[in-house]
């Protein structure tokens, strides 16, 4: 069986690990329905195309009480009053594409923007599963996005930014075995589903410092790793198949 490679179908497939399902920030289609019901338990939620990447499309919605919504879209903020007319923004700005509405995680910040973490999980012939680069994705002023290019934000290593974030209550080196566990686990889980040697997990982490699958990634840049002064990553990273 074929499955496909939007973002709704990899969410499904990996909840269905118990191991994995608390680490899923809830995901469903973009209806209105959906987006009623994900507001009303999050207060905040994400909403993208299922098959999008580049931080192309990433809409925030925040409820700020007596049916008035906050719509964050790139660097532009939009106050609305009703869900009708914040659901049909949205659609707007989907210009016709298949959507999905995200609890949207809190993440952790370094000087006040939003980072999350490129996770490169590889698996060889007969070693499994190996994490073989982590960095983080520090956003630029005024987005939610951390997508480098779109945001014109940067790549920092992820323990500097754990270091210099708002995270309380765990140590660097305890995130990173969460980050690694988890990843491997994702890894491992669709892999039962897709014939894949190479994931790349976009990860979020909030600021009591839990770890969150936010995507999954089967062709993942490579070239991030480039941006980091220490190159040893990059070269693990390229290397890991052709030994």
């Amino acid at each position: 069986m074929t499955f496909s490679l939007d973002k709704l179908t990899k969410y499904k497939l990996m909840a269905k690990s118990p191991k994995l399902k608390s680490a899923l920030p809830k995901t469903l289609s973009m209806t209105k329905r959906n987006f009623r019901s994900l507001l009303a338990a999050y207060g905040d939620v994400i909403a993208k195309p299922s098959r999008g990447s580049g931080g192309v499309g990433v809409i925030s919605i925040s409820s700020k009480g007596r049916r008035t919504f906050k719509v964050h879209y790139g660097t532009k903020i939009k106050t609305i009053r009703g869900l009708s007319p914040a659901y049909a923004n949205i659609r707007r700005n989907a210009n016709g594409a298949s959507y999905i509405v995200q609890q949207k995680i809190a993440l952790a910040r370094v000087n006040g923007r939003p980072f999350d973490a490129r996770v490169m999980v590889q698996r060889g012939k007969r070693t499994g599963w190996k994490v073989t680069g982590k960095l983080a994705k520090l956003a630029g002023a005024g987005f939610i996005i951390t997508n480098i290019a779109r945001s014109k934000g940067k790549v920092v290593p992820l323990s500097t930014a754990i270091r210099k974030s708002d995270i309380r209550g765990s140590s660097v080196g305890r995130i990173h075995r969460r980050m690694n566990r988890i990843a491997r686990k994702a890894a491992k889980q669709l892999r039962s589903y897709y014939r894949i040697r190479t994931l790349g997990l976009d990860a979020g982490i909030d600021r009591k410092g839990k770890v969150w699958i936010i995507e999954a990634n089967f062709k993942p840049a490579k070239s991030l790793f480039l941006k980091l002064k220490d190159k040893s990553m990059y070269r693990r990273i390229v290397g890991f198949h052709k030994k």
